[in-house]
């Protein structure tokens, strides 16, 4: 398989050069301190996947192509700016002078003083580096977007510490932990920032369903709290500290020096020890991760081979649906259509039920389907919980309620694998060949996806999914989706329709909304 751009860029980012820091204290010890440093380690990993998703251009991977170290930060950006500048055509006086440039750049470079703390356990925590470049080239010399970030990044510019903090103090076990939570909260900021700002339309669909003020704002106090944490902490090695040097100055010489020599000599040997072990300890973690990994894959890939022996690359539809070219006239897309008013007011009521969209756009292509792809592409990089199906199969065999189902679950089991192997009682091979009818489908699938938090599922076009012996939409599909999701709280479901709900589920909890461009009307209820 061919190499994407994006796939050079973050390989590159796996090894880069190795920055060393130049103060008298150790922050990581190899082999004795991973246990503190692993949330970190998961939280670079969580952005290496991010960025993996985000489908970036070759102009962004080629920010992250780039051997960079924490002393070039600043230049890198302004060069980023400066060909901004140039695409924007913006005039010289302009260039250069704007608060934002100052404050991002006081942000990134008190940020670069943490990341250097932790590269010498890992290189990869350079992907820290990566997505400063990736969030600033999409935000510069765009005033909107530019005065949105600002607050964020200012604050937190001003309140992390420089690097002579961290030069200065004695790194205790519990400031190894709050600076490991400061990185942590940092790095989940500048993934969903990422995600956000260079979103281009998407972001008003994530506006209006996900409200991510709300999420930045909450990292922002997280890491604030770290922070007063960190300096208390910092104040309390000195205390003890000064306390352990009053103590060796009263005691009496030799003996305080053969106490310490003894003492010396077996932590030593027990650090050694303690040293050898931890770092089997990590070896074989790291092993038996791989293992179980690859062992939940297989066991799910086999599973879903049951449900849709020939037809599992719905990243490949969901692509072609992106990509095709809508017949609608400009005031008919849905950024224009008044649409996002209902999905601000159906998320702001909680999303716990289902909502339904319905619209037409006369003799043209209906906008519904344009919206269900552009919701999914939104809310992927903002959550990896998004279901979807285009019951629409353009002179393909049309979907039935069963393999809507039997498509989600799919999805489902390629998103999180891991829940095959925590179930076996409902993820036998045995049960998924005798689940052949759209109940016992929906059994499974309504078990499994209970046990993951935050599942978003959208389905386009559902008056195109045909009836069978099995089941319709009226009275199996319909209903199974709507009783789930109101007893989910973290669950939300989108059906698109160029059409009103049937009259014979009128009486089902639904939030439903009907546009029709063409005849200038809207139903709301």
């Amino acid at each position: 398989m061919q190499r994407r751009p994006t796939d050079e860029a973050l390989s590159n980012l796996r090894d880069p050069e190795i920055y060393s820091v130049s103060n008298a204290t150790s922050w990581y010890s190899r082999g004795i301190d991973f246990c503190y440093y692993a949330p970190a380690k998961e939280a670079c990993a969580v952005s290496r996947k991010r960025l993996e998703q985000l489908r970036l251009e070759p102009d962004e991977a080629k920010l992250l192509s780039q051997s960079t170290s924490p002393h070039t930060i600043i230049e890198r950006l302004k060069d980023i700016q400066d060909e901004q500048e140039k695409r924007a055509h913006r005039p010289a006086l302009a260039q250069r002078s704007s608060k934002f440039l100052e404050e991002f750049c006081t942000f990134a470079d008190r940020t670069s003083n943490i990341v250097m703390l932790l590269i010498p356990q890992s290189p990869e925590y350079t992907v820290t580096f990566g997505m400063l470049f990736i969030l600033f080239n999409a935000v510069v010399t765009k005033k909107e977007r530019e005065e949105s970030l600002l607050s964020y990044i200012k604050t937190l510019g001003s309140q992390l510490p420089l690097m002579e903090f961290y030069s200065n103090v004695f790194p205790t076990n519990g400031m190894k932990e709050a600076v490991v939570k400061i990185y942590v909260g940092i790095q989940r900021l500048l993934d969903e920032a990422v995600a956000y700002y260079r979103g281009g339309k998407l972001r008003k669909i994530v506006d209006v369903i996900l409200h991510p003020e709300n999420k930045f704002g909450d990292y922002i106090k997280d890491i604030e709290l770290e922070l007063t944490k960190l300096h208390a902490l910092k104040e309390a090695g000195h205390i003890a500290q000064s306390a352990d040097m009053m103590k060796m100055m009263t005691d009496t010489g030799l003996v305080v020096a053969k106490l310490y020599e003894n003492f010396e000599s077996q932590h030593s040997a027990l650090s050694t020890t303690m040293e050898m072990m931890n770092m089997k300890l990590e070896t074989l973690s790291s092993d038996t991760g791989k293992f179980l990994r690859f062992e939940m894959v297989k066991h799910a890939r086999s599973l879903q081979e049951i449900l849709q022996p020939h037809d599992m690359e719905f990243e490949e539809e969901l692509k072609a649906i992106v990509h095709r070219q809508f017949r609608l006239s400009q005031k008919d897309h849905w950024e224009n259509n008044g649409v996002l008013e209902d999905l601000f007011d159906w998320s702001q009521d909680g999303r716990d039920i289902l909502l339904w969209i319905g619209g037409r756009s006369g003799n043209q292509d209906s906008w519904v389907t344009e919206l269900s792809a552009d919701i999914i592409c939104a809310l992927q990089p903002q959550t990896p919980n998004v279901l979807f199906a285009f019951c629409d199969q353009r002179g393909n065999a049309p979907l039935t309620p069963l393999t809507v189902i039997r498509k989600l679950l799919v999805q489902l089991l390629d998103l999180h694998p891991e829940i095959a192997y925590d179930a076996p009682e409902i993820c036998s091979t045995w049960r998924f060949q005798k689940a052949v009818t759209f109940r016992q489908t929906w059994r499974i699938f309504e078990q499994l996806a209970s046990r993951i938090s935050n599942l978003f599922i959208v389905i386009d076009r559902i008056e195109e999914c045909e009836a069978d012996e099995e089941a319709d939409l009226v009275h199996q599909l319909l209903p199974s989706l709507i009783s789930w999701a109101g007893g989910n709280a973290s669950a939300s479901i989108i059906v698109t329709s160029v059409y009103d709900p049937p009259e014979e589920v009128q009486d089902l909890k639904m939030y439903t909304s009907y546009i029709d461009t063409t005849k200038r009307a809207s139903r709301r209820q």
